[in-house]
């Protein structure tokens, strides 16, 4: 019964007038719900945000619904269909019948234990249906599938079995080449151990956009896969951050800032049927013109976080008094709120680090979407953000905070 379900919602959304010129869609990554308190935070923030638009055509989960405990996979599913847009999954790696004691609990759903038991999707499949699926909407392909492949008894890999691979190749050989087709999984294709199989199936098809979850982290850049086109790939992030852990908000949600210093977010797209599309970085809870984070250490540096900025970004500034736009070079350092979260962190001490409220555990790594420079003078005031790239582009007037020392994390929005 549930296939048949899942296969009237994927036909309810192909036979949508298509003559529609524009499509809005939200890519949302990673609510990794791991018990019924962290389901409580995703409907307070992700689900009811999505709930409460009224401007979206379709919703994608991208994988990692829940964290492991495959019980959480129907009451989430309830939840998703009370949104009132249509909506599609596919399956993350943690979306999967577990058959050992983990953390002291059974996960799978009959709670049978079975040690030689491979991770499967039993209980995923028979709540969604099959994973691999595809449609038309809006005059765009949209192909969602799963690439967690198993590797040994309990191991995962990012890839497409075989069999996966010749469906695919028939989806993009029977899509017109003027259509965009947008691919859709949990790990991402940057990922996977081996691409020349893969690449010879994307050459089928001149117009494409992947979009993953997985990493924790927002990230977008061109992939360039092996004797394969260079295609636009997107990492939306998690909208649980950081595990759903760190200070709360005042609507008692955890920050949960990721690696990459972005805060809890999703992606917005919109699709012309021309196949041409614009994105935005959407951040929970906000208003829609937040899309970065400015600072400056007093002595002239200005750092720049734009949460959903690609590495083909493209930045310059301009502040009071100053003639024309400065560039603004990417760097590769840390994001300004994630070394605060570390620096805070190490005052927590080691031991009841990991049961203390406030503790969200960051590791100090490069960004992705950070940009600094050094300004001619010292400067105090507001200052005028000009971003662009092929998908993204805006033009906004900030003010800097000061860099953010060990306290500034219990204050920092």
């Amino acid at each position: 019964m549930q296939r048949l379900v899942r296969f009237l919602a994927v036909w309810a959304l192909a036979c949508l007038p298509m003559q529609a010129q524009h499509l809005r869609v939200a890519f949302v990554g990673d609510p990794q719900v791991d018990n019924e308190t962290e389901l409580g935070y995703a409907r307070k923030s992700i689900y009811r945000e999505l709930r409460e638009r009224k401007d979206l055509d379709l919703v994608v989960i991208l994988g990692d619904l829940v964290n492991d405990d495959v019980r959480l996979l129907e009451p989430s599913k309830a939840t998703l269909d009370s949104l009132p847009c249509p909506w599609t999954v596919v399956p993350g790696n943690h979306d999967r019948d577990y058959y050992i004691p983990k953390k002291g609990r059974i996960i799978s759903i009959d709670g049978k234990v079975d040690e030689k038991r491979p991770r499967d999707m039993a209980t995923f499949t028979r709540v969604f249906g099959g994973p691999d699926t595809t449609f038309v909407l809006g005059g765009i392909r949209f192909v969602m599938m799963d690439d967690v492949r198993r590797l040994g008894q309990n191991g995962y890999e990012g890839g497409f079995r075989e069999d996966q691979k010749k469906w695919l190749r028939k989806v993009l050989e029977d899509t017109p080449q003027d259509m965009l087709a947008v691919l859709s999984v949990h790990i991402p294709f940057r990922e996977f151990k081996a691409q020349d199989s893969l690449a010879a199936v994307l050459r089928t098809h001149p117009k494409l956009l992947m979009m993953t979850g997985h990493t924790h982290s927002a990230a977008r850049g061109r992939l360039a896969l092996p004797g394969g086109p260079q295609v636009e790939e997107v990492l939306a992030g998690a909208t649980c951050g950081t595990f759903w852990r760190g200070r709360k908000d005042e609507n008692g949600i955890p920050e949960a800032r990721m690696v990459c210093g972005a805060p809890r977010g999703y992606y917005l797209a919109d699709f012309q049927k021309n196949g041409n599309y614009s994105l935005d970085y959407k951040r929970v809870g906000s208003t829609q013109e937040e899309r970065l984070s400015a600072w400056q250490d007093g002595k002239g540096k200005l750092l720049l976080n734009i949460y959903g900025g690609s590495t083909e970004g493209n930045v310059s500034v301009k502040i009071p008094g100053m003639k024309g736009w400065l560039p603004v070079p990417r760097r590769e350092e840390p994001a300004p709120e994630v070394l605060a979260i570390v620096e805070f962190n190490k005052t927590l001490g080691r031991k009841g680090r990991i049961n203390n409220p406030l503790y969200c555990p960051l590791r100090t790594a490069d960004s992705p979407h950070v940009w600094s420079v050094t300004l001619p003078k010292s400067f105090i005031g507001s200052v005028k953000v000009r971003y662009s790239d092929p998908s993204l582009s805006f033009t906004t007037t900030i003010q800097p905070r000061m860099l953010p020392q060990v306290q500034a994390i219990q204050a920092a929005p």
